[in-house]
């Protein structure tokens, strides 16, 4: 059974991969930030960093709401 990519499982997965990649890029861009004192690269590593910590966020949100949204239609479809 195929499964399309715009599917619930299949957007669940995207986001997984999401959170996966963008975690620890996020932190250890801001560990590398910490430690480097002054220069442009600091500013870069951090503002790249801080973009990536965003990036889990919403993916986090986003599976969060896509599971509360599964879960109420099944609990609704088991109530009728």
């Amino acid at each position: 059974m195929t499964k399309s990519l715009l599917s619930r499982d299949g957007a669940s997965s995207i986001f997984l991969a999401v959170m996966t990649v963008c975690l620890p890029l996020a932190v250890v861009g801001q560990l590398v930030d910490i430690f480097l004192h002054r220069g442009t690269v600091r500013y870069d590593l951090g503002t790249a960093s801080d973009v990536f910590g965003w990036l889990f966020t919403a993916a986090f949100v986003l599976t969060m709401l896509l599971t509360i949204f599964v879960e109420e239609r099944t609990a609704r479809a088991k109530a009728r």
